[in-house]
């Protein structure tokens, strides 16, 4: 099951349409499990290491995948390459992610490139990593193409993350 927990207020026709999308790629039930707050101390723009980490009171099951969603913004990364924007961010093999819609007004207004990073920071929970298909989700966030691609993924990243799905079911 992914649970979807907003941390802001998000329309609730825009995350069932999210949750769709999502039940579409991973084949697992997606819903909104409710919201929670942004722990006492953090600022603007969040660490989203630090806030995966910090956000409590989530009811989940062990095999349950948890995608923290919210409109504010998340501290650029440091990477050994330099610094990254940070849209969303994975845990590789945990079962939480957070992603942000900052800087869109909503959900709808840019829905494509935001389902298109769920499933590719989902795809990290699910152990999956970065493809070489441009059409496909695991491929590279930082590219320039990523978010005008469909939020869909590739046949062996699909297969790849049945396979880890049926695993964790077992």
């Amino acid at each position: 099951m992914i649970r979807v927990v907003t941390l802001d207020p998000i329309d609730d026709k825009q995350l069932a349409k999210f949750n769709r999308t999502l039940y579409t790629a991973f084949g697992v039930g997606s819903e909104h499990s409710g919201s929670a707050e942004i722990p006492a101390g953090m600022s603007e723009p969040l660490d989203a290491e630090k806030l995966v980490d910090a956000v409590k009171g989530i009811r989940a099951y062990t095999d349950d995948k948890v995608l923290l969603l919210t409109t504010r913004k998340l501290k650029d990364r440091e990477l050994p390459s330099g610094t990254a924007p940070t849209v969303g961010f994975a845990r590789q093999g945990k079962d939480r992610a957070v992603l942000s819609i900052h800087p869109h007004k909503d959900l709808e207004s840019a829905y494509k490139g935001l389902a298109r990073h769920a499933l590719h920071q989902l795809g990290h929970l699910w152990e999956l990593h970065h493809c070489l298909d441009p059409r496909c989700s695991m491929y590279p966030p930082w590219t320039p193409s990523f978010s005008q691609g469909e939020p869909i993924f590739c046949t062996f990243c699909r297969e790849k993350s049945e396979q880890k799905i049926r695993l964790a079911k077992s």
